[in-house]
């Protein structure tokens, strides 16, 4: 049934035994530029990357709500995890970036401050 929408524009041929070749026309060039236009937005959607899982985690935001010293616990995605530091200690609120999964356990690290 999706596939149907691929069809738009010979469905749309009918328009010349309906109407005459002046008015029909048009509506077969308006019907014909939206299907290029869905055509594109299909071939976008379907050259993306796709990131499930662990790889769609690396390199998100996190927020700290059990202080790190150097494990704690933070919410990604409305999900608490539990988070471990390497050397730094962040505290309740702050915002950190993932960095890597270790099982169950995220590994966070400071995020880059921008000027």
């Amino acid at each position: 049934m999706c596939h149907l929408i691929l069809f738009l524009p010979f469905f749309a041929v009918p328009l010349f035994w309906i109407f005459p070749f002046t008015t029909a026309l048009p509506l077969y060039l308006f019907v014909l530029g939206i299907s290029l236009f869905l055509y594109f937005k299909i071939f976008q959607a379907m050259r993306q990357e796709v990131k499930t899982g662990q790889e769609a985690m690396l390199g998100q935001k996190g927020l700290v709500v059990e202080d790190i010293d150097p494990e704690g616990k933070i919410q990604y995605a409305n999900e608490l995890w539990d988070a471990t530091a390497r050397g730094s200690r962040f505290l309740k609120g702050e915002q950190v970036k993932i960095r890597g999964i270790r099982g169950l356990v995220l590994q966070v690290e400071r995020i880059p401050s921008e000027f």
